[in-house]
């Protein structure tokens, strides 16, 4: 009786593994034929039996590379891709699982595992591109991080999708992430300007503005000069409300890219930001000026000087006001302090009504309108009601 359940129990073994391998042998088919969903449920009921791991190690690393032939393919369907969401990653795993079952036979078949890791690690590049194209930035920097991880299995590491991973999380605001790949870039010794300027835009990001300031600073000692990393420096001086260290670096600028309107203009708000201990608002006035000779439709450059003159024509009311004597040299002076202030606001009012035709909006009307009644001119004002 015992040798009748002994030769039972070897029978109902083989039988099992005769199923295993003809599920085995159909997804292999199936594959080939192009019936990839056949194929995924043949190799499913092959590695997912009970007895997949009594298998012999040969046995198993085949079953693996053949599911990861299969998903591979079904990842590359344009049909069937959205309905196998995890393709890509079930593919990569059973090819990690076939070289780890029986590296012999991952060796001795290389032709046909090591080329389709190497596309696994294209494809998710490729989902990285279109994710990122599409600004879907947490999914962009996840496929190329997974593509860069891959490639870590050869002698090459995919520095390029590494670059864009750091890049895609930096867009997405995941600033932590985005830290951890361009530090890793460094430790490679990947070193550029574009470096330093992305990991000081994260931490200030994270609101860490003095390591900002501090990456920026290793960044020019690596690369002295270099106007994009100054600018960096300078917009966290600006952020800071530290306008008056930013002026050394402005000026540096100033002399590299002497027809660059923005540092103007950056310099006129700085000379013209009257909580500065260094507000000089006829410098503001000339910065301004020298923008809009380069570039005549600078809106904010147009705007500022327009306001810059009703700012010193206020100080000039604000001093004539002062005055509360009625002798005839205050009632001069009194009258001369007036007469200039209309004269700043007449000057200031072209430039005013250009930044309204260029970008309307009511808080330019309002201000245009002011300017108007002030000088006198009714009917201007009346028809800029009536806009």
């Amino acid at each position: 009786m015992k040798k009748v359940m002994i030769l039972l129990a070897v029978i109902l073994s083989a039988n099992v593994m005769m199923a295993q391998k003809t599920d085995r042998t159909n997804a292999y088919m199936y594959n080939k034929n192009g019936q990839y969903e056949k194929a995924a449920e043949s190799i499913e009921k092959c590695v997912n039996h009970e007895s997949f791991l009594g298998m012999k190690p040969k046995d198993q690393a085949q079953a693996w590379l053949y599911r990861g032939m299969i998903y591979l393919n079904i990842h590359q369907s344009a049909e069937l891709a959205p309905k196998y969401p995890d393709a890509l990653e079930k593919a990569y795993e059973a090819l990690q699982n076939c070289i780890k079952a029986d590296p012999g036979y991952a060796k001795d078949n290389a032709q046909d595992v090591y080329p389709r890791v190497a596309a696994i690690a294209v494809n998710y590049f490729q989902d990285g591109v279109t994710n990122f194209n599409n600004k879907v930035y947490p999914e962009a920097g996840a496929s190329f991080r997974k593509s860069y991880e891959i490639s870590l299995s050869g002698t090459n590491p995919d520095t390029v999708a590494l670059v864009n991973a750091a890049l895609s999380y930096q867009r997405a605001s995941m600033f932590e992430d985005a830290l951890v790949n361009y530090n890793e870039l460094k430790d490679l010794g990947y070193n550029n300007v574009d470096l330093y300027k992305n990991l000081a835009a994260c931490y200030n990001g994270m609101g860490d503005q003095e390591k900002g300031i501090e990456t920026i600073q290793q960044g020019l000692d690596k690369f002295p000069g270099d106007a994009g990393l100054i600018i960096e420096k300078v917009n966290v001086y600006l952020k800071q409300g530290r306008g008056e260290e930013a002026l050394a670096d402005l000026n540096k600028l100033q002399e590299l890219d002497p027809d660059n309107p923005s540092i103007l203009f950056i310099l006129g708000t700085i000379f013209g930001d009257e909580k500065n201990d260094i507000f000089d608002g006829q410098k503001a006035i000339d910065y301004y000026m020298q923008a809009i000779n380069i570039n005549p439709n600078y809106y904010d450059a147009v705007y500022n000087l327009g306001a810059m003159y009703i700012t010193l024509s206020n100080k000039l009311k604000a001093e004539a006001n002062e005055i509360t004597g009625f002798s005839k040299a205050e009632i001069e002076r009194y009258d001369s302090l007036v007469h200039q202030a209309e004269d700043l606001v007449r000057t200031g009012l072209p430039y005013v009504k250009q930044a309204y035709d260029a970008q309307p909006s009511d808080d330019i009307k309002h201000v245009l309108k002011s300017m108007y009644v002030q000088l006198n001119m009714m009917e201007e004002a009346k028809a800029l009601e009536n806009q």
